[in-house]
């Protein structure tokens, strides 16, 4: 199970992390939605919310694929319309049930842990959706604000969502780690 946690963990890192030189993206989601589906993969005897986000991952798999080739001005995050939402926005809600699925799957096979790695997964778990609908609801908003305005709210928007998924990222990598302890 450790190193489940630890594909999903590099998968996670691959998502989160944009390093572009040029226009060429040095660490690709593609591997990291991949790393994620064979980390949970191997979760996915444990309990359906594993599952849930092994199917996630896959169709965000595809949906990167896709995304590459049909809209390839959204994979730059530079389009600021109406087009660009709806082109993001499955891909965001897809995104929202991979995690579900991950911190959702650590909370249940941790209810009996006496380290409170069940609270922990519920409660990061519930910052991510928190965090991921105060973008989603201020996106819409964004896009009719003047640039001086906009730049300091997306700024803030941005850091609560990569709080909350640093927030996640190490959450999977504790459970690795416990996991790995319980089993020895």
């Amino acid at each position: 199970m450790r190193s489940a946690c630890y594909r999903i963990v590099w998968g996670l890192l691959f998502v989160l992390v944009d390093l572009k030189i040029e226009f060429v993206d040095v660490l690709p989601d593609m591997l990291g939605y991949l790393l994620m589906a064979s980390g949970l993969w191997r979760l996915q005897a444990l309990n359906g919310y594993f599952r849930a986000g092994h199917l996630s991952a896959w169709l965000l798999l595809i949906w990167s694929v896709l995304s590459l080739f049909w809209f390839p001005e959204v994979g730059t995050g530079s389009v600021q319309s109406v087009k660009g939402l709806l082109i993001q926005l499955p891909a965001v809600c897809l995104h929202m049930v991979l995690i579900f699925g991950i911190c959702r799957g650590i909370q249940a096979n941790s209810t009996d842990a006496e380290s409170g790695l069940d609270h922990k997964a519920r409660f990061r778990g519930h910052l991510f959706m928190a965090a991921q609908l105060l973008w989603l609801i201020a996106y819409p908003f964004i896009l009719n604000l003047d640039s001086g305005d906009m730049i300091p709210v997306i700024f803030v928007c941005s850091i609560v969502v990569l709080a909350a998924e640093i927030a996640v990222l190490l959450l999977v990598r504790l459970a690795g780690r416990e996991w790995a302890e319980g089993t020895e």
